[in-house]
């Protein structure tokens, strides 16, 4: 009864179904992806701040924020942490061996036990424990990258979906522009109407591009609340939360400077994962061919200390002594040596093999970057100068009413038109930096503390 009882206090408990397990945490998520509660910090959140208020956040507060919440980043970091546990589980030796024999039930009822008890100690091989341990580092690895792999990607989704949201803004702000200008056009071409000095159909024409005008801020302001929801659940946070996005501009130019190749691809190997990971396969080859080389020579299996137990015996002269020798005489194990020999140098050439492909792909994030930069570069030192004079002749034109306010018009109406177009080349650039911050593993050098002007994006209830 006491044994039943033991094991019943050792049986596991009736678990749930997963599918309630499954809803219990997305209920639970839910509840913690509200707005934080009082008294808690949200991320940005400014000292005395009303818990009412915005959540205000820099990209690093959402990066962080984004990393504390993240369940895929938590489940994949958990199982680094027990692949870690695992290589410390594997650098032992083996327990010894009690070994109790000469249990004779005859003899003990004739009164001459004889009993023998040995401790047997396994003897491991010179460089097995080694290899073991290499083995559970490479798992260990394997788990790091995998959780490595998390991380970048959910800190690029972050920075680019913050990028995207800064971006609508500024084009926004051009639409706005914009439209702006063609309902001032609007506006003059119905007082010309009124005059009889166009016709009905150009004004028509004229009121049709504004409305056009300004369903294109319509739309922008849509895709700007939709990168905001998805950007609020990258980072676990209920996408009706109020936040105020904190940055510089994406209009501003020049943006901060590009890393180097060789800065990006240093930086890119001392973060990717793919280089621990190749590294530590060519550890575990290492150790696995000095294990088999020294497999091929004879070795101790075991060490035995013993002691027998017999009437006739003079104490302390009982003593037994053994051991074992392992003689590598059907498998010499030249094959396995010449197997582990092979699978080290395939390691090998496969670290460098990581080093090109990484290589390879942050040379052509760079190179797309570069070209990008210096196209907006370009259409800026070209277009600005036209643009500033173009402004100020329309405006002139406008005050003094010298000439024809309507080409006056129309011709600031270009102006801002090119501008909105202009910021359809910066977003490629900022795509292609997104892109290479991915390839290089987080954050570009020159992004940290960036000299340039911060602006504040709207939040959804000023949308």
């Amino acid at each position: 009864m006491l044994i039943c009882a033991a094991l019943s206090g050792c049986s596991a408990p009736p678990r749930p179904a997963a599918s309630d397990r499954a809803i219990a945490l997305y209920r639970e998520g839910r509840a913690s992806a509200g707005p934080p509660a009082p008294g808690r910090a949200g991320p940005g959140a400014r000292p005395g701040a009303s818990s009412a208020a915005p959540l205000a956040m820099t990209v690093e507060d959402a990066v962080a924020w984004a990393r504390d919440h993240s369940a895929e980043l938590a489940a994949q970091s958990a199982r680094a942490e027990a692949a870690a546990a695992q290589v410390d589980a594997e650098d032992h030796f083996d327990n010894p061996e009690l070994r109790i024999t000469n249990v004779d039930l005859e003899r003990i009822l004739e009164r001459r036990p004889r009993v023998s008890t040995a401790l047997r100690f396994p003897v491991t091989r010179p460089g097995e424990v080694d290899a073991n341990v290499a083995a559970a580092r490479v798992d260990e690895a394997k788990a790091l990258a995998e959780a490595r792999e998390v991380e970048i990607a959910l800190e690029a989704d972050v920075r680019s979906l913050f990028d995207e949201v800064l971006l609508f803004d500024a084009e926004i702000e051009a639409a706005d522009a914009v439209a702006e200008a063609r309902r001032s056009l609007a506006t003059w071409m119905k007082g010309q109407l009124a005059a009889a000095r166009t016709t009905a159909v150009d004004e028509a024409m004229t009121e049709l591009t504004a409305v056009d005008a300004e369903q294109d801020g319509v739309d922008l302001r849509a895709q700007r609340s939709a990168a905001l929801a998805a950007l609020l659940s990258r980072m676990g946070l209920d996408p009706a939360v109020p936040v105020r996005l904190i940055g510089a501009p994406k209009g501003a130019w020049p943006p901060p400077e590009l890393p180097t190749e060789a800065e990006a691809v240093e930086l890119a190997l001392k973060r990717r994962p793919e280089i621990e990971l190749a590294a530590a396969q060519g550890d575990a080859a290492d150790a696995a061919l000095h294990a088999e080389r020294a497999a091929r020579w004879p070795w101790l299996s075991f060490v035995e200390v013993g002691y027998e137990f017999r009437p006739e015996s003079v104490l302390g002269r009982a003593w037994t002594f053994g051991l074992g020798v392992e003689l590598p005489v059907f498998d010499t194990h030249r094959a396995a040596a010449v197997a582990a020999d092979t699978a080290r140098k395939a390691e090998q050439r496969a670290l460098g093999a990581a080093v090109e492909l990484v290589t390879r792909e942050v040379r052509t994030s760079l190179s797309e970057a570069q070209a990008t930069r210096a196209l907006v570069t370009e259409l800026r030192r070209r277009m600005t100068p036209a643009a500033e004079r173009a402004g100020s002749e329309a405006q002139r034109a406008i005050e003094g009413r010298n000439v024809d306010v309507g080409r006056a018009l129309e011709v600031d109406e270009r102006r801002v038109r090119l501008e909105l177009r202009l910021m359809r080349f910066v977003r490629r650039y900022w795509t292609a930096v997104g892109e290479l911050r991915h390839a290089v593993g987080g954050r570009l050098p020159a992004e940290a503390g960036h000299p340039g002007r911060t602006a504040e994006s709207r939040s959804d209830a000023e949308q």
